[in-house]
């Protein structure tokens, strides 16, 4: 059984102003993997903006979220992984908090186009944190769905960039998604057999970016 190590990752969770709200990311939900290999997953990630209710029906967003995550995990078959996810999280008015979860992402190659592939991520987060100035923490769990379709670039080997829809969901205390469903786009790019680079934007529900790096052996 081959070994490897991919820093692929996911970052995710977050603040409110005198709340609390999060995002997820999955680098490549249409990705592919060599069966039965270890990897290990690091992201950067910034959300400029991201739309929220609060309990009280007032519409709003959450501005300037940064986290940092790690995520180890397995190719249990072709394409299909498990991961786990331990990271941080900051934002405006939250102290630094500490974030964790787990989730599976797989993809379907087009037997009759194998430069397409379809597929999705199921994601689950919890982050927990302080919120500034208050004797109040938050208790954040968010789940996400994202179906997605990724395209091999012959021309550039190693090139993979995809697109795809984001559903999310969130329990908290006092506040949930304004707008669940957005828009993301992308590429994961393996310049050598170990290297996995990864960059994401997303749009619509949240504006935001992921940056993501692996190392593979």
């Amino acid at each position: 059984m081959t070994r490897r190590i991919h820093i692929l990752g996911v970052a995710v969770v977050l603040l409110t102003t005198a709340n609390a709200a999060s995002a997820l990311y999955t680098p490549n939900p249409a990705g592919r993997w060599a069966p039965q290999h270890f990897y290990l997953a690091g992201d950067f990630q910034f959300t400029a903006e991201k739309d929220v209710e609060f309990s009280n029906g007032v519409d709003d967003t959450i501005d300037d979220i940064l986290g940092v995550f790690v995520r180890p995990g397995y190719s249990i078959a072709r394409n299909v992984v498990i991961y786990g996810r331990l990271g941080f999280q900051d934002a405006d008015h939250v102290d630094l908090g500490f974030a964790g979860g787990f989730g599976v992402q797989g993809a379907y190659v087009l037997p009759g186009a194998p430069e397409w592939a379809i597929g999705g991520a199921f994601d689950y987060v919890h982050w927990t944190a302080d919120i500034d100035n208050t004797d109040r923490d938050i208790d954040w769990n968010e789940f996400q769905l994202t179906p997605a379709v990724s395209y091999q670039v012959a021309q550039a080997p190693g090139l993979t960039p995809y697109a795809g829809l984001m559903l999310d969901f969130v329990d908290a205390r006092n506040i949930s998604e304004s707008d669940p469903v957005g828009l993301l786009f992308g590429t994961n790019y393996d310049p050598n057999p170990h290297l996995r680079l990864d960059a994401q934007f997303r749009v619509i529900s949240e504006t935001g970016f992921l940056f993501s790096v692996g190392y593979i052996f």
